[in-house]
């Protein structure tokens, strides 16, 4: 069985032409049948095993070693970071001994410009480089396409909440036909994937702003995978993380399943005792997942008028009130700050036009106000 992951159905003759296309692959080392490739989107609410009638969702939990090839599209949104790394290690346990997974990756300045995988990057994680002997898991193909393979050496696991939603989902769907509950397990697997980009963004901000300074990062927000992803980020210098939430019982879920594992220091603090801040002093403020972001963005800044603040919603006119901040806007499709004099470029055709009319659009946003 030969898969292909897309973001949606919209993308997909254009990631099966990327990889059917001569001018790719000339000597036919990764081409692909399209007759035999199988699209899975990451947007599907269609849960089911992979099949040509139906397109399902990627996150779908496939057996081990039951795979023979999957090719990465280029609409699929898997950045540079820990959550991309420990699902790329999840896609070699489900390839079969001889499978292989085919990604795209970028020039190193462009990879560096939009957060995502270059050569590189990818041979840093997955290849041992001090005494090397045996099959390596990182093969170079052709030009922008890399492919991994099982080598001698199954790369070590890297902290990530995607680990703790692929170790614990099955658990929780076992314990809940126990008990005959029915539970909406969709949501689950799109706030996975929400968590993926969103903190994906957040480090590139926070890598763009402060470089490997050591910073204490703070989210407000109803999604405590965000601030924990964060946490076990190795690509920042974290000193701690402040979570604000009131989702109490995903926090602990995700407190218990890290309390053994290597994670900078965190505390939990109710999101309404937003006055705290003002003693905590954060470097950096993440406003995301609310309903009332505007809302508990105003009160942040009283609070807190040193820190930056990353924000998402809609600041429209309003950006007049906030005068005191250099404001800018990141894109919402790769990890990139967005702007109107230059030209983003993507190997999608299709992203690259969305990515540079995305800051006029009428779209939420996710916007950096950084104190004057």
């Amino acid at each position: 069985m030969e898969l292909i992951f897309h973001k949606s159905e919209k993308y997909i003759d254009e990631d099966i032409f990327y990889y059917i296309s001569d001018q790719r692959d000339k000597h036919s080392m990764i081409k692909p049948s399209k007759d035999n490739l199988i699209s899975m989107t990451v947007e599907s609410e269609n849960l089911a095993p992979p099949n040509k009638k139906d397109i399902s969702n990627v996150l779908y939990p496939f057996e081990k070693n039951s795979i023979d090839k999957i090719y990465i599209g280029l609409s699929f949104p898997l950045f540079s970071n820990n959550w991309a790394a420990s699902y790329l290690r999840y896609l070699l346990k489900i390839i079969k001994k001889d499978g292989s997974i085919i990604l795209p990756v970028y020039p190193e300045e462009q990879a560096d410009e939009k957060g995502m995988w270059s050569r590189s990057f990818l041979e840093n994680i997955f290849t041992s480089r001090t005494g090397w002997k045996g099959m390596n898991n990182v093969w170079a193909e052709n030009d922008g396409v890399m492919s991994m393979r099982i080598g001698k050496k199954f790369p070590t696991k890297i902290n990530s909440t995607l680990n703790f939603f692929i170790e614990e989902t099955g658990n929780q769907i076992s314990r809940d036909q126990l008990i005959n509950e029915n539970k909406n397990y969709l949501s689950v697997v799109k706030n996975i994937w929400s968590t993926s980009k969103m903190s994906s963004i957040v480090e590139k901000i926070i890598q763009d702003n402060f470089s490997n300074k050591k910073i204490i990062f703070c989210d407000i927000g109803e999604n405590p995978s965000l601030p924990f992803e964060i946490n076990v980020s190795s690509y920042i210098n974290l000193d701690s993380t402040i979570i604000m939430t009131g989702n109490t019982d995903e926090y602990n879920k995700l407190s218990n399943y890290f309390s053994y594992r290597d994670t900078k220091s965190y505390q939990k603090i109710d999101k309404q005792d937003l006055e705290k801040l003002s003693l905590l002093k954060p470097n950096i403020i993440s406003i995301i997942y609310n309903k009332d972001n505007a809302e508990i963005l105003n009160k942040v800044l009283n609070t807190t008028p040193d820190s930056i603040i990353i924000f998402y919603g809609n600041l429209g006119e309003k950006k007049d009130l906030y005068n005191s901040y250099d404001v800018c806007i990141y894109s919402s499709i790769v990890a990139t700050k967005l702007d109107s004099n230059k030209i983003i470029n993507h190997y999608s055709d299709i992203i690259e036009e969305e990515i540079n009319s995305e800051e006029n659009n009428e779209d939420n946003k996710i916007y950096v106000l950084t104190p004057k």
